[in-house]
């Protein structure tokens, strides 16, 4: 549990730092009911990132999207997601950065 909220701290501190939808008090946003895709899905988000091994941030994405993306309640039947066409989506708008988090995380074990 200790490390998943490393992880989570990681985030939000390089994400949510820079997230448009943080409020001028440093918490989310989001409208009420929503909630964040880094929140929502970190430990498949984590495992996707994980089992990719790249220096191509593309091979990440693509990891993320065959996975996270996938089971996301906001991903249609088609693979379309509004969140992400709109750029609404934190996870989608920041993956280089949550790539870069999780791993320094992973190498700081």
């Amino acid at each position: 549990m200790q490390k998943m909220e490393t992880y989570h701290d990681a985030l939000k501190e390089r994400v949510c730092g820079i997230c448009l939808d943080r409020k001028d008090d440093g918490s989310c946003g989001l409208p009420e009911g929503r909630t964040c895709a880094l929140e929502l899905h970190l430990p498949v988000i984590i495992q996707a990132v994980q089992s990719v091994h790249s220096d191509r941030i593309e091979d990440y994405a693509n990891a993320i999207r065959e996975t996270v993306c996938f089971q996301c309640p906001n991903q249609d039947e088609t693979g379309r997601c509004q969140f992400r066409l709109h750029m609404d989506c934190a996870l989608d708008n920041f993956a280089y950065l949550v790539v870069n988090a999780i791993e320094e995380v992973d190498s700081a074990a």
